[in-house]
């Protein structure tokens, strides 16, 4: 069990590798998969659809495949777009959050002698979506980097305990039935 514990833990550390070294492009890929699968999805949900004469679940059956078959191609045939959706989505609810916030702080200022600071962070919240905004693709870039630097670290860690345990020899219990 140790074997493969280390070897688990020796492929994480190589996916992290991978993952900081070309992050733009396995983003790409994981999009290109996905958009692989809902196009399939999609198929088949129009085959079912279809075969049923869209008389199945409310007739939205069919709807379903060909939105799925639309998302699924335009995700294939245009990823770095989709991309840039995530952050831009989270940049927008950061901004809305910020302005809130803003207002917020605003409106308890004679009440809280402290307002400001919620004031930094809501401003600091709003300029962040904004940088999310514009700089949509390299923030996912970014975010890769560091899910592999986490991943990096996690696999370190993980063998650094495996090889602490493993000195230690396995656990030996005896099953006993109450």
């Amino acid at each position: 069990m140790l074997g493969s514990d280390i070897s688990w833990n020796e492929s994480r550390k190589i996916l992290a590798l991978v993952l900081c070294i070309w992050p733009g492009t396995i983003l790409i890929v994981i999009c290109r998969i996905a958009g692989l699968v809902l196009l399939v999805c999609g198929v088949l949900n129009l085959i079912f659809g279809l075969r049923n004469g869209g008389r199945n679940i409310n007739g939205m059956q069919t709807i379903v495949g060909i939105i799925l078959c639309v998302v699924g191609i335009w995700i294939l045939a245009a990823p770095a777009s989709f991309i840039k959706l995530i952050p831009i989505v989270i940049g927008v609810v950061l901004i809305y959050h910020g302005i809130r916030d803003i207002y917020i702080c605003i409106r308890i200022k004679r009440a809280d002698h402290k307002w400001w600071i919620g004031l930094i962070t809501a401003v600091v919240s709003a300029v962040l979506g904004v940088v999310l905004i514009r700089c949509a693709f390299l923030a996912m870039e970014i975010g890769m980097i560091v899910l592999g630097i986490f991943l990096i670290y996690d696999g370190i860690s993980g063998l650094w305990l495996m090889r602490r345990t493993g000195k230690r020899g396995p656990i030996d219990v005896d099953y006993e039935e109450l």
